[in-house]
């Protein structure tokens, strides 16, 4: 290897630690106080129910034709604590509690991801059009 192949292979390297370091720090660093936000429970791609995440606890038991189903919120999070699919992925996935993170369970075709209700209509990373 020549010294322009080191130098090629360095700034590609440079590049991909940036955009990685970047969509990082921008995904890490949504303002938000504890209380405001809120996780958006689907099933089957239709809204389930819509929790707020408090520091109390709450049960949440869904049980739907494709599974069977428990979360816990618990310090302004969610936790998948019980899940009947074959394999338990989801309950691999863990606490979560900052926003756009999410537990899948494929098998009962549930989605809960953690929202802010608070954020702002100009943000950037938000859908703009579905086709």
């Amino acid at each position: 290897m020549k010294r322009g192949d080191f130098l090629l292979i360095l700034i590609v390297l440079l590049a991909a630690g940036s955009i990685y370091g970047y969509k990082w720090f921008s995904n890490h660093n949504h303002p938000y106080k504890q209380g405001e936000l809120e996780a958006v429970i689907t099933v089957n791609g239709k809204a389930y129910k819509t929790v707020q995440l408090t520091k109390e606890e709450q049960i949440i038991d869904i049980r739907t034709t494709y599974g069977h189903n428990t979360l816990k919120v618990y310090d302004y999070g969610i936790q998948m604590t019980y899940s009947d699919a074959p394999l338990t992925i989801a309950l691999d996935m863990g606490f979560i509690s900052r926003p756009k993170q999410q537990i899948i369970c494929i098998p009962a075709r549930l989605l809960v991801e953690i929202s802010n209700p608070e954020s702002s209509l100009e943000d950037d990373d938000a859908l703009d059009a579905v086709i």
